[in-house]
């Protein structure tokens, strides 16, 4: 603020030197004007002219020696200056010709934007303003029941919500895809997610975990104290999952087909029966015979089958143009149309077909094109 005050005074000053010069014109007042300028022979054209009480024009003619060019061309400068009146624009700003002096308001403005910055009215809107609640009050509940065709980010728009936490964290929702009819879902308030307190948690713990005063804990569960117990529910106001869970929640990370050794990554490399460089389509995993192989993501048997390269093999299409094929196997435990939900069963770890060793080949395609699985797996 001190800087603010000095850079006024300063402006003051620097506006009140101008006025009065524009004041004191020297075209139209005779006598008694001081230039601040010598004459040819070191006297003040003031001194002179308020010795003589002339005009400015009969003491040119009666010292002619003492107005040089430089001079002339001052007092020309000066008398065009003193027709420009002076306006403020609407910017704020004191024009004059081509020169442009700020006003104290501009400045006082500009200078307040650096010490706290200002906020335009037009760009505060009510989702902003809902932002910044005056108060946390005690959350609410309401219940709805699953319709046919309905999606949890459905739900969620319907309901006013901006989170898809607040549904799935709420609700225990593990996987969004797999929500059914008739279900009955509860919906809060405001966004938020549910906390489940667990042995050593304390209210100023959990607060200071999510960033939130330990009031707002207190109003949005109504509690009368700040005792909690194990396994008690706690609704943490404004906060979300974290973008890990969230995914996993709305099924879009995949579950890692098997436990076991990664003995050759996507991309090329040199076959182990050729020598050649070639490609490889996915991820080999190693891992007994007989180890069972899950499905990575809920989806629906697309085919099975045998091949002399992949042996044994199944394919499964998923949500969002995606398929997993898993080769190599020893059995195959699924069966064409079958649908097969995250962490399912689909066969058993082998070493048939083009295969070196007991080993699942794990390939993922989406809309048709390759995928390096291990940019998905959780």
């Amino acid at each position: 603020m001190d800087v603010i005050t000095v850079a006024q005074l300063e402006n003051h000053m620097a506006k009140n030197r101008f006025l009065s010069s524009k004041r004191k014109n020297p075209v139209r007042q005779s006598g008694g004007y001081a230039f601040g300028a010598l004459a040819a022979d070191g006297v003040p054209f003031y001194a002179e002219a308020r010795k003589t009480g002339v005009s400015f024009m009969e003491f040119v003619r009666e010292y002619p020696s003492a107005v040089s060019f430089p001079v002339m061309l001052l007092v020309a400068a000066l008398a065009v200056l003193s027709l420009v009146p002076i306006a403020e624009t609407r910017t704020g700003f004191y024009r004059t010709g081509v020169r442009v002096l700020h006003s104290d308001t501009a400045i006082e403005t500009s200078l307040r934007r650096l010490v706290v910055p200002e906020v335009r009215a037009e760009n505060l809107t009510t989702e902003s303003i809902a932002n910044i609640p005056e108060s946390i009050r005690e959350v609410s509940f309401s219940e709805y029941r699953v319709r046919n065709g309905d999606t949890v980010s459905a739900i969620q728009h319907r309901s006013g919500l901006r989170n898809l936490s607040s549904i799935l964290s709420v609700n225990n929702i593990d996987n969004a895809r797999r929500i059914r009819p008739g279900q009955l879902l509860r919906i809060p308030s405001t966004d938020g997610i549910q906390y489940t307190v667990v042995r050593g948690d304390s209210l100023q713990g959990i607060a200071n975990r999510y960033g939130i005063e330990v009031t707002s804990l207190l109003d949005a569960n109504d509690l009368a104290n700040a005792t909690l117990v194990p396994g008690q529910n706690l609704f943490i106001p404004g906060a979300s999952m974290s973008t890990m869970a969230l995914r996993r929640a709305m099924g879009e990370l995949f579950l890692t087909p098997l436990r076991g050794r990664l003995t050759s990554p996507y991309g090329y490399r040199r076959d182990p029966f050729t020598g050649v460089r070639t490609f490889h389509t996915g991820i080999d995993l190693a891992a007994p015979v007989g180890t069972p192989i899950k499905a990575t993501l809920d989806g629906r048997i697309a085919t099975t089958g045998y091949s002399a390269v992949y042996g044994n093999y199944v394919i499964v299409t998923h949500d969002g143009g995606y398929q997993s094929l898993y080769a190599h196997m020893h059995r195959i435990q699924v069966k064409r149309g079958q649908w097969v939900t995250q962490g399912g069963i689909l066969g058993l770890v082998g070493n048939t077909g083009y295969s070196t060793g007991p080993h699942l080949h794990f390939s993922v395609y989406r809309n048709g094109k390759m995928v390096n699985p291990a940019s998905l797996l959780n």
